[in-house]
């Protein structure tokens, strides 16, 4: 417990730091420093999928493997053809399922005994913390809602989102209030910190510092003790498993980038479309996870 909160605090004083790099530094140096983060450590942290799947499903011959790859990458690809043809329902699919993904990530350790309303609590807090992002950043929101789905989104609507959002998150809070009474206390100096680095910094930036310190690291680290429980250095080998496969969906991403350049206006856009078809199949997996752990 204690090594717990050394690390959430370490990751406080990360966070501020970030957010004064966030008003010091260029916009241009930003963009590219948030984008080389989350394109190492945000998309490595899911490139491990596959052996989780084979792990809790016992699937030791490599044939059994091989079908697993190809059931996986389809379903990417088919979540790169939602987003291009029905990209309205593809980006609610997207927001929804992550929102779970974020809140189960920032509390899952609230209690070893799950619940639909424990779950309910994931989903509402990770919808707020996308609304308050949203929220905070609405003009670059908006635009990239507008390049993916063609959407012209009104402002009051983030408002709305961030009010509603907020009141199921106390509702689901007081009903789940003995499971996450002991985290309370850090999730709201969290909570402070998220609104000063949101307020003050870009989109790219905000989202960046928050999926990559405070999702895709805890959780990297989590996937490797349950990979490699017995190993000296289970780091190293996650890393070591994940290479060949982070560097196929870096590859995906440059495809993507050259057959959707003529039809995406925005580079950003195309970020966060990618992220979106990737994101999905990763949250399913991460949830078995956490039930069969």
């Amino acid at each position: 417990m204690v090594k717990l909160y050394n690390f959430e605090l370490q990751k406080l004083g990360i966070t501020l730091v970030c957010t004064v790099l966030g008003l010091v530094l260029s916009a241009s140096f930003l963009w590219v420093l948030a984008a080389v983060n989350v394109l190492i450590i945000g998309i490595i942290h899911g490139a491990n999928d596959l052996y989780i799947i084979s792990k809790y499903s016992k699937t030791t011959k490599k044939r059994q493997f091989g079908y697993l790859f190809v059931s996986y990458v389809f379903f990417v690809f088919v979540m790169v053809l939602a987003l291009y043809n029905v990209p309205q329902l593809a980006l609610l699919l997207f927001v929804l399922v992550s929102s779970f993904h974020f809140g189960e990530q920032q509390w899952h350790k609230s209690s070893l005994v799950k619940s639909t309303k424990l779950h309910l609590f994931y989903v509402a807090y990770g919808a707020f913390l996308f609304s308050l992002l949203f929220y905070t950043h609405q003009n670059q929101t908006i635009s990239i809602i507008q390049e993916i789905s063609g959407i012209q989104v009104a402002p009051s609507i983030f408002l709305l989102m961030l009010i509603c959002t907020c009141v199921c998150v106390i509702f689901f809070g007081v009903l789940n209030i003995k499971q996450i009474k002991s985290q309370l206390f850090f999730q709201s100096l969290t909570l402070i910190a998220f609104l000063v680095l949101f307020t003050q910094t870009s989109l790219l930036w905000s989202f960046s510092v928050y999926f990559v310190l405070w999702h895709s690291i805890p959780s990297l680290k989590e996937q490797a003790d349950v990979l490699y429980p017995n190993d000296v250095s289970p780091l190293y080998k996650y890393f070591k498993m994940a290479f060949p496969y982070w560097i196929l969906s870096l590859t995906g991403l440059a495809v993507a980038s050259i057959f959707f350049r003529e039809n995406t206006a925005s580079l950003l856009a195309l970020f966060f479309g990618f992220l979106a078809a990737i994101t999905i199949p990763h949250v399913g997996v991460i949830f078995w996870m956490h039930q069969k752990n």
